[in-house]
């Protein structure tokens, strides 16, 4: 039996829009339906780089491209077979376009990879899988274990060219791999995620391979720099709910998130999860960079559960043209060696990445991170390795633009790479 995901008759719908997300419900019959559509995820550069270099390191060289991620389609499945219980899925449709620049030939083979990187989310099907020759496009449904099944339902594939090889089906990751030439332009894949329930959001990771060919003499490698970000889940609103007619999509745990600008400017701010209050103030201190223009990025999870932080925290702070480190007790602890076992792991991950950082390559990194103290928080509680009392802190009080005025005026200054 297959699950009824039609999508071309939706009867009794709201729409909400938030940023780059758009949350739609729909009710038809009994059966209640949710699905949000990101038009902007992440992008990955593709260089030629010194062979001895580290790209992420030194994030220069010859530009060939990007491989740009957006026009996604997240819908949840509910409700979910039996023996899936206590858990949430989601059908997701996915877009990756290869953008060569014009004079550099297509890749010889090419590949995509997304990670989740949070226990418990796992990628239980996937599409395309494995095509050996040319397959026009084909419709396909889900049978009642959330596997896809060629037929006239209501998940489209466009017409595909061979070889694509897909990989990760069962883990908590998926690959697609491009060989024997690869188009140039845009490229759709479908998958199934399982996740933990009533999650509003999941981390993703995403980075690219790719091969051309290359005199020897010049000692240069092909190269893509990851990409992290978070994807939005959508929530099937309860039937006894009356429907509102202009809901709102809520992130953040609860803070509305903000439609940006499109600036080029992109920050990440790290912050440790101690009182409500300060992750309060830290979700309004995202949302007025925001509203400002700044792309923002933040984790906004909870960060003492395990999972693969040199992944997904890694690549936020190397992609990052600033990254934003807010003083509290708890940063303050990370920084002296006194947070409790087990207690803020992520803040003191982030932590000792960013000294590390500011040790090695002070240069580069120093006008990079910049400390900021909110309302009720004291520059004392910036850990020693940021320089407080030698480089620059950023008070933001009021949490208002002209509270934030010193700090946006960085932000909106020359790009740093």
């Amino acid at each position: 039996m297959a699950v009824p995901l039609r999508s071309d008759h939706v009867p009794d719908t709201a729409c909400s829009v938030s940023g780059t997300a758009v949350t739609i419900y729909c009710t038809a019959g009994d059966r209640h339906h949710s699905e949000a559509r990101v038009d902007r995820l992440g992008t990955i550069p593709l260089h030629l780089t010194e062979a001895a270099k580290s790209f992420e390191a030194a994030p220069s060289g010859i530009p060939l491209g990007l491989i740009e991620l957006g026009g996604w389609r997240v819908r949840q499945l509910d409700p979910v077979p039996t023996d899936l219980a206590g858990h949430a899925a989601y059908l997701v449709r996915a877009h990756y376009n290869f953008a060569i620049e014009p004079e550099v030939p297509a890749p010889a083979w090419a590949e995509i990879k997304f990670e989740f990187p949070i226990p418990g989310v796992t990628v239980l099907d996937a599409i395309p899988r494995a095509i050996t020759r040319p397959i026009p496009a084909t419709t396909y449904d889900l049978n009642a274990h959330l596997d896809f099944i060629p037929g006239t339902g209501a998940i489209p594939l466009p017409a595909l060219e061979p070889r694509i090889d897909c990989t990760g089906i069962g883990t908590d990751s998926i690959q697609w791999t491009h060989t024997g030439g690869v188009p140039t332009g845009a490229h759709t894949a479908c998958f199934v995620l399982l996740t933990p329930p009533d999650m509003v959001e999941v981390p993703v990771v995403a980075s690219g391979s790719y091969h051309v060919s290359i005199d020897p003499a010049l000692k240069m490698r092909p190269t893509g720099r990851k990409d992290a970000f978070v994807l939005p889940l959508p929530t099937v609103p309860k039937p006894a709910i009356a429907e509102p007619t202009a809901p709102e999509t809520l992130q953040d745990n609860g803070s509305k998130a903000v439609p940006t600008n499109g600036s080029d400017t992109r920050v990440f701010v790290s912050y440790a999860h101690e009182s409500p209050e300060h992750k309060a103030a830290v979700a309004t201190l995202c949302d007025l960079l925001r509203t400002e223009g700044i792309t923002v990025h933040y984790d906004r999870q909870n960060l003492d559960v395990r999972r693969n932080w040199d992944s997904w925290i890694n690549t936020q702070i190397m992609r990052a043209d600033y990254v934003l480190t807010v003083a509290s007790p708890s940063y303050l602890a990370a920084g002296n060696g006194t947070l409790p076992p087990g207690k803020n792991l992520g803040v003191l991950f982030e932590y000792r990445r960013l000294a590390d950082l500011l040790h090695r390559q002070p240069d580069q990194w120093t006008p990079k991170v910049l400390p900021v103290v909110l309302p009720g928080r004291s520059p004392d509680e910036i850990p020693l390795s940021f320089l407080p009392g030698i480089a620059d802190y950023y008070q933001v009080d009021p949490l208002t633009t002209a509270g934030a005025k010193s700090l946006l005026r960085v932000l909106r200054s020359t790009r740093t790479q």
